[in-house]
């Protein structure tokens, strides 16, 4: 057994809630996987971090939009040059596409002002190019509104806490590295915990302004959220903090408001899956290798180029090294759920892959380094990584990631099983299918801000290439592991 290996092992076993998880690895041979690593077949760094520069300059790859449809583009190219077979499922939708938005509030008294706009709702709705005029009608703090008649013809102003998230109920914890990684108990990322408008329409408002009232401008910037969400009818935008507290002030005095969200409905705009096919010697039992394609910025989704970079090292590898075949699932449709079914599709168009896929493995939001508010509201970079969570319900697998974390740079990963809900992300649907997963995902403050820039000074390319290495050891275990041993609680 490795130094490393058993320090780690000693360490965590003096912690409770790890001595299970560590007592486990020594069931797993002793660096089998780290030995199988061939380091010179994985692109390199510099040749990782280029592919991000240059997906992040396209700027945000909404589901369908110009930018998402050429990184797909990119990938299948890339995919298919290094020898994979890739085949793509079809799918359109109705897309939804903001063009200009806007506050103008009339006062009482004093001059009329632009409102500061963090953001629009998407899919919300839309107006003409003259915006709708009302008076502003503060109609609370979400989830508890004023619904009454009073809406009718004018403009909502609505409080929206972020949602905390609770940890210490969702998650046991398998493991966490470095052994010494205080695993919270609660988070509180910078998501709403409102996710429609659509009452708000049927009070008969003619717009709705809502209000970040705990978390930073700079934070609240862009922030693409909710997402996924059905065409709400009714337009919707962001404010400040700041802003929202001089609106609601305005609304009791009688102030009006016009607000303009001008937006497209492109009907039947085309979208792809990818799925690449890499055979090993048996082609009975598959690993999926799996992330979504579509997103606002660098980090939501660089699962692709994950993915491409783990494509390239394993057709490498001489095939009869590989004793299973790899399947690589790109998807489309995270961002457009109500139409496009992203990894659902991937399991109901493909019965038979599902059926013998013996695990999964799920890449999302690579190379984070955390940003969060001060206590004065100060957005800034904390000089760590960001908390990355790998949800198993597996223990075995669980216990593959852990062994396969040791001496990475990724020093801030917590693995659980998620005993109460909380599987987040692409990996849950195939869970759910009955296929041992292990999802990765981090989940930064920016993870749905859409800047042009694509967030990539929060982007580390030291941890995003330490993630795909950790990601290839733990398919060489994988593919080393029987069916049910995949499978062991």
């Amino acid at each position: 057994m490795s130094s490393t290996r058993r320090k780690f092992i000693e360490s965590a076993s003096t912690l409770p809630a790890l001595a299970s998880a560590a007592q486990a690895l020594l069931s797993i041979p002793a660096s089998a996987a780290t030995e199988e690593y061939q380091a010179s077949l994985l692109p390199s760094k510099n040749e990782v971090w280029e592919w991000q520069v240059w997906m992040a300059k396209l700027g945000p790859k909404y589901t369908g939009n110009r930018a998402h449809r050429t990184f797909v583009e990119f990938l299948a190219k890339y995919l298919s040059d290094t020898g994979l077979d890739v085949s793509r499922d079809h799918f359109s939708f109705p897309r939804w596409e903001a063009r200009r938005w806007e506050i103008m509030v009339t006062p009482q008294t004093g001059s009329v002002f632009t409102a500061p706009v963090t953001s629009y709702f998407p899919y919300s709705g839309q107006t003409p190019a003259a915006g709708v005029t009302g008076d502003l009608v503060y109609a609370g703090t979400s989830p508890h509104f004023d619904l009454s008649g009073k809406l009718k013809g004018n403009i909502a102003i609505i409080d929206c806490p972020i949602s905390e998230r609770p940890y210490g109920e969702w998650y046991k914890v398998w493991g966490v590295y470095p052994a010494d990684l205080k695993f919270p108990s609660s988070v509180r990322p910078a998501r709403s915990s409102l996710n429609q408008l659509t009452e708000f329409q049927k009070a008969g408002a003619l717009g709705v302004i809502l209000v970040w009232t705990d978390i930073s401008d700079a934070n609240a910037a862009d922030q693409y959220t909710p997402f996924s969400r059905p065409l709400q009818n009714i337009p919707g935008l962001w404010v400040g903090r700041e802003t929202g507290a001089t609106l609601r002030i305005l609304a009791r005095d009688g102030a009006r408001a016009t607000l303009t969200l001008e937006a497209e409905i492109i009907p039947d705009t085309p979208t792809d899956t990818l799925i690449a096919t890499l055979p090993g010697t048996s082609t009975d039992e598959v690993i999926i290798i799996n992330t979504h394609t579509d997103g606002p910025n660098a980090i939501e989704e660089n699962g692709g180029l994950g993915i491409l970079a783990l494509a390239k090292y394993f057709a490498q590898i001489p095939k009869n090294q590989r004793r299973r075949t790899l399947v690589f699932a790109l998807t489309t449709g995270h961002f457009a759920g109500p139409w496009v079914p992203s990894i659902r599709g991937v399991i109901e168009k493909h019965p038979e892959l599902i059926k013998k896929a013996v695990a999964a493995v799920t890449i999302e939001h690579l190379g984070c380094r955390e940003w969060a508010d001060d206590a004065s509201f100060n957005y800034k970079a904390t000089g760590e990584n960001e908390l990355s969570v790998a949800l198993s319900p597996h223990q075995s697998t669980a216990n593959v990631l852990l062994e396969c974390l040791q001496g990475s740079a990724n020093r801030r990963d917590a693995v659980v099983n998620p005993v109460k809900g909380g599987f987040l992300g692409e990996g849950s649907a195939l869970a759910r299918a009955g296929v041992p997963t292990i999802g990765y995902i981090p989940m930064p403050n920016y993870l749905l801000a859409g800047p042009q820039n694509g967030c990539i000074e929060k982007v580390s390319p030291e941890l995003l290439h330490s993630q795909i290495e950790v990601f290839a050891k733990v398919i060489h275990q994988f593919d080393k592991m029987t069916a049910a041993q995949l499978k062991t609680a």
